[in-house]
């Protein structure tokens, strides 16, 4: 009897929710060429090999024993922990289920489900998988995804999941950087809900005074948890150091404001689009909330394009309401309503046969991204450059490419140190200015070298640095290919 009822179970609408998982999971599986990834894998691994957390550098040459905010350890930590068990392979796979987890969540808190919230949770998606990857940010995608849903429920009755969110802060202070939205998210429905009640508005938003001084005491506790890590007080000031940042602003692309001339940025036009229409033709009004999420993080995303899951995770609800509104005045609604419901034997019967094809889809498409993983690393890095410095025991006072030094990290630590890597906040301003100055071959870009004794040089090979160094007796060119040059000093020259 159960497993004829599991069998009749399998409705097109709850196949359309199995669907949509299958797509969020599938989207999310690619292969690991995030920079950062290696020196954060290292860090993991540092961290269980000496049962303590760095708080200097340990990487640099440059910069020995500078502070070092060690801000996403507990995530370093399960990033090796996972690599140790499964390799690659296995952190790819955790980590799109954490995506599809984030995402999964989003769907639950949109109205309109399976049709149209599927809909609009692909379109959020879509737009915002150009940041998705194994990084320790797609644990603050899960958390705000987790705390927006809990706040979601708060509004409509279920009040014992609040408390959550204070044990859940003291979690993200110590996975990632970006954990004081962990404040912004109940903040902002605090202000929202006493807009609404102060306005006598209707909404989904409006707090009864005695829930809203619940929340408030909520939102005060998970303002202090994030102080419980390894950093103490200093881990507060550091998000606002990061945004503070001119040259992480200026030179890393994740900070850059979304270029629409770009293909991966359209879907985020797309879903821009939508939301503006179906703010004017709604007769539905969002809440102040929603109306404060749309400001914030719209104009977030718009500044910086490592902003534009919040934009997406924030509005979804709110888009989803308004298009239902729409739908629901159109004529076409009823007669969906009528028919949409299946318990034909035949059509259970294609529903399985459907979601067995997809499902096989989902595993085939897998597997062929875990077997290309490797031959996509060896087109983002220097595989067989490193593999020359290592079969031939070149060290010295290396220069290399800033989006090189993770992976020359994970490569080479500790036999060999690196000139700078991804941790912009740890090498500050100054210095990343410095490494410009050399490698863009400004006034005087020689002098950084002599300063820190350089004596190998890894950087691209179709650099302008790269072609000065060829032509300069001061260099030789020791090995090439169509990646990666790497120049020895000759001794009897000066840089």
């Amino acid at each position: 009897m159960r497993l004829k009822a599991a069998l009749l179970a399998l409705r097109t609408d709850r196949l359309m929710t199995l669907v949509l998982l299958l797509c969020l999971f599938v989207m999310a599986i690619g292969p690991i060429t995030d920079p950062d990834f290696w020196w954060h894998l290292r860090t993991g691994q540092y961290i269980c090999d000496t049962r303590s957390i760095p708080h200097q550098d340990v990487y640099s040459f440059t910069l020995p024993d500078q502070p070092w905010i060690t801000h996403e350890w507990l995530t370093e930590v399960l990033f090796y922990a996972i690599y140790a068990v499964s390799g690659q392979a296995g952190l790819i796979l955790v980590f799109a289920l954490v995506i599809t987890a984030a995402f999964g969540l989003l769907y639950l808190q949109c109205p309109g489900r399976p049709y149209l919230a599927s809909f609009v949770v692909v379109l959020a998606a879509i737009s915002s998988a150009m940041t998705w990857g194994v990084r320790p940010q797609m644990m603050s995608l899960l958390l705000s995804s987790a705390f927006l849903y809990i706040l979601h429920l708060y509004r409509r009755g279920h009040k014992r999941l609040v408390w959550l969110m204070p044990p859940l802060m003291i979690i993200w202070a110590n996975l990632h950087g970006s954990f004081l939205l962990g404040v912004v998210l109940p903040a902002v429905h605090c202000t929202g809900a006493v807009i609404d009640t102060a306005f006598r508005r209707e909404t989904e938003s409006r707090l009864e005074w005695r829930d809203l001084r619940t929340l408030l005491i909520v939102t005060a506790l998970t303002t202090l948890a994030p102080v419980v890590n390894p950093n103490g007080v200093q881990l507060l000031l550091y998000p606002f150091g990061t945004l503070g940042s001119p040259a992480m602003q200026s030179y890393i692309m994740e900070w850059f404001s979304p270029d629409f001339h770009l293909v991966q940025f359209q879907p985020l036009a797309l879903y821009i689009l939508v939301l503006l229409a179906g703010l004017a033709l709604s007769r539905s009004t969002p809440s102040a909330t929603d109306f404060l999420f749309l400001l914030g993080f719209g104009y977030a995303s718009l500044r910086s394009a490592r902003h534009i899951p919040l934009f997406v995770l924030t509005t979804t609800p709110m888009l989803t309401e308004q298009l239902l509104s729409i739908w629901r005045r159109s004529d076409l609604s009823e007669r969906f309503r009528r028919r949409r419901h299946h318990r034909d034997g035949r059509y259970i019967t294609l529903n399985w046969l459907l979601l067995g094809l997809l499902v096989l889809g989902v595993v085939l498409q897998a597997a062929s991204t875990l077997a290309g993983n490797e031959a996509a690393q060896r087109e983002a890095f220097p595989v067989d450059a490193v593999d020359f410095l290592v079969d031939n025991e070149i060290t010295g006072n290396m220069f290399n490419l800033y989006r090189w030094g993770g992976y020359l990290i994970w490569r080479l630590y500790p036999e060999q140190a690196v000139f700078i890597d991804g941790r912009a906040d740890v090498y500050g301003d100054a210095f990343i200015d410095e490494y410009l100055r050399v490698y863009q071959l400004r006034e005087g870009w020689s002098e950084p070298l002599a300063s820190y004794d350089v004596e190998l040089i890894l950087i691209d090979r179709a650099s302008a640095l790269s072609t000065v160094l060829n032509e300069s007796l001061a260099w030789d060119r020791a090995y090439t290919d169509e990646m990666a040059a790497v120049f020895v000093r000759q001794d009897e020259a000066e840089p």
